[in-house]
């Protein structure tokens, strides 16, 4: 009995113990359970606000500043059709047409933010439909027919914007040079973790099923919330520009076109094409180019053979808007109705050849000179309204600096590929280069000197060393004889020593004899890229490659300035100048820095200007001249000066 009664409890305490334990293992579960589903929701929580792109929503208000716009470089890049009106953009400027009239223009550093505009598009599936323009470097600027705004990032990256696509539920599809977003028009966020570093060119489609071009790693192909990487079928990794039609589409290479079909390769077409610029429209896709010209194709013809718009004037198309009624090429100088190539808009003349300036010079005739990066020359005659010279072949290409010969006012153009010497007329009279004497071609500044006689003498600079032109011959110096590098930037006197700013330092050449050099390592000298060079007040200032600007004393010694502390300051190549009120320097990204006669304060200016990176600098009878990469402008100095 008592043997069964232990039994008994034996069991009902292995009962309650397993209970126990099964409660215990329950409740511990519960805890488990609850703390990982607080954490996945925390992590949700967390994943979707790092997900979200801190951005700045600003309303844009016209500046107040006097800068004056001479010419407006056209080179018209993308236009839309918007409540009526056709919207055109160049780099500097935002057009509105209405019936081929122009009826309204926004500039870039005045009415828009002063950075290069790229691409439009239309939102309309917004409450109030919306024109979108893509900057370059300024973000998003939203135009809904009468207040503009700002979409701006503060990630650096997402500020360069390459692509725009407007999706059918109202909201947009921002690729950037780092990355791919989408964005309800206030806010921006990142579409997709696989796309957070994507170097984006291109996008086209729809929410559902869109296609992502990159610049150097081929194209996405996004179907139904699932990416497929498109490489070996392409012709070329470097994607230019994506059509889409139903279930097919075109990708553009430097090289060719691919056709896909449901997603799938069916042919390559137009071989051998640089396909910068697609569209199609009832059968036929249009390829335009950069310098053949743009091609039609009919895609149900046999054989597949891409034929010219117009074989005697290629007409080269940037870009091609659809409209409600056609199908429109925007060429640089005006937009042409396709297929029959009528021009319906034409370019405000007389305008600029190009954007990107790096010289300026009016000279003593009243003609201004502005030199381009890649586009040559352009002349000005300001005594004649306006009248513009182009000027443009092997040697007068990459313009480095224009300068006037004070003994008899000739005028010189210091190119990449030699010194172009010109008449009165604005003729190149003679280039000098290597073969004629010079240590080398490439000339990057000039320096013109009074001799014994009064007659002027020239130090030229190039990448090779220094030339001394004195009385019809030729002599140079390079490392050799002393120089700090071969490679000379900028050339400037004071009291009778020339001094030759260099890669590697500062050297004082007098005499055609090398008397001293500077260095980081034998002075205070903070940085040995001397980019540009001018007299102030009896004194040699120099602009250096990531210090701003610094002052050599008579004693050796360079003074830096607090104004340029804290913050990495580029001078861009010879952009200084000189007036008896104040120096001024061309900066990479900070606009003009300033310094007035009397003073040791640095002040910045950057509204107004069409772009923050100043390249170019002249100065004539009270009038300032501001050359950038994105245009030039004119101000008197009485307005620009505090």
């Amino acid at each position: 009995m008592l043997r069964s009664f232990r039994s008994l409890v034996s069991k009902k305490i292995a009962v309650f113990v397993s209970a126990a334990v099964l409660a215990l293992a329950a409740l511990f579960c519960a805890c488990v359970w609850e703390t990982a589903h607080s954490a996945l929701q925390v992590a949700e929580k967390n994943a979707k606000t790092a997900d979200i792109v801190p951005s700045s929503l600003i309303t844009l208000a016209p500046s107040s500043t006097s800068f004056e716009r001479l010419l407006t470089p056209s080179g018209f890049r993308n236009a839309a059709e918007f409540q009526g009106s056709l919207y055109v953009s160049s780099s500097s400027a935002l057009f509105e047409y209405s019936e081929g009239e122009l009826k309204h223009t926004w500039y870039v550093g005045r009415e828009l933010p002063p950075f290069p505009l790229l691409s439009l598009a239309v939102r309309m599936g917004s409450a109030t439909p919306e024109l979108w323009i893509a900057t370059d470097g300024g973000g998003i600027v939203i135009y809904n027919g009468s207040i503009m705004r700002q979409l701006l990032p503060r990630l650096p990256a997402a500020r360069t914007v390459s692509a725009l696509l407007m999706l059918h539920n109202g909201r947009v599809l921002v690729g950037s040079r780092q990355g791919l977003y989408i964005s309800d028009g206030d806010s921006l966020t990142s579409f997709h973790r696989n796309f957070e570093k994507t170097d984006v060119t291109s996008l086209s489609g729809d929410e559902d099923d869109f296609w992502i071009g990159t610049r150097a790693d081929g194209a996405w192909h996004w179907l139904g919330g699932e990416a497929v990487h498109i490489t070996a079928e392409l012709p070329d990794p470097q994607v230019l520009s994506i059509a889409v039609r139903a279930a097919q589409a075109w990708i553009g290479t430097p090289v060719g076109v691919s056709e896909f079909t449901g997603g799938k390769l069916s042919r390559h077409l137009a071989e051998g094409i640089f396909a910068r610029a697609l569209a199609e429209r009832d059968g036929t896709l249009w390829i335009g180019t950069i310098d053949q010209g743009t091609f039609e194709l009919r895609l149900d013809s046999r054989p597949l053979r891409p034929q010219s718009l117009s074989a005697d004037q290629p007409a080269i198309s940037n870009a091609f808007a659809e409209t409600t009624n056609a199908l429109l090429s925007v060429q640089a100088h005006g937009i042409a109705e396709l297929p029959s190539g009528r021009m319906l808009i034409e370019a405000p003349t007389p305008s600029l050849a190009g954007e990107h300036i790096t010289a300026l010079h009016e000279d003593s005739r009243g003609r201004l000179w502005i030199g381009y990066f890649d586009h040559g020359l352009d002349i000005v005659d300001l005594s004649m309204g306006g009248e513009l010279t182009h000027l443009e072949d092997d040697v007068l290409f990459c313009v480095n600096r224009i300068k006037e010969s004070p003994g008899d006012a000739t005028v010189v153009a210091a190119t990449a590929n030699g010194l172009a010497v010109f008449d009165r007329k604005a003729r190149v009279r003679q280039v000098l280069d290597r073969e004629t004497g010079l240590i080398a071609s490439n000339v990057t500044d000039v320096l013109f000197r009074r001799g014994d006689e009064g007659a002027a003498l020239m130090v030229v600079a190039t990448p090779a060393g220094l030339s001394f032109f004195d009385h019809g011959s030729f002599s140079s110096i390079y490392a050799f004889q002393g120089l700090t590098n071969n490679h000379v930037y900028t050339l400037a006197e004071n009291n009778g020593t020339v001094y030759v700013g260099t890669l590697g330092g500062l050297s004082a050449v007098k005499n055609g004899l090398v008397q001293a050099s500077f260095t980081t390592a034998n002075s205070t000298l903070r940085q040995n890229w001397i980019t540009a060079s001018a007299e102030f007040e009896g004194a040699l200032y120099l602009g250096t490659y990531g210090s701003g600007v610094v002052r050599l004393e008579q004693s050796g010694a360079f003074t830096s300035y607090l104004s340029f502390s804290g913050r990495r300051c580029e001078i861009n190549l010879n952009a200084m100048l000189t007036t008896n009120r104040a120096l001024y320097a061309g900066t990479a990204g900070e606009g003009i820095a300033i310094l007035p006669a009397g003073s040791d304060r640095w002040q910045f200016l950057r509204d107004g200007l069409p772009s923050h990176n100043v390249t170019a600098l002249d100065a004539r009878d009270g009038r300032i001249y501001i050359g950038t990469d994105n245009g030039v402008v004119r101000i008197l100095e009485n307005n620009l000066l505090p």
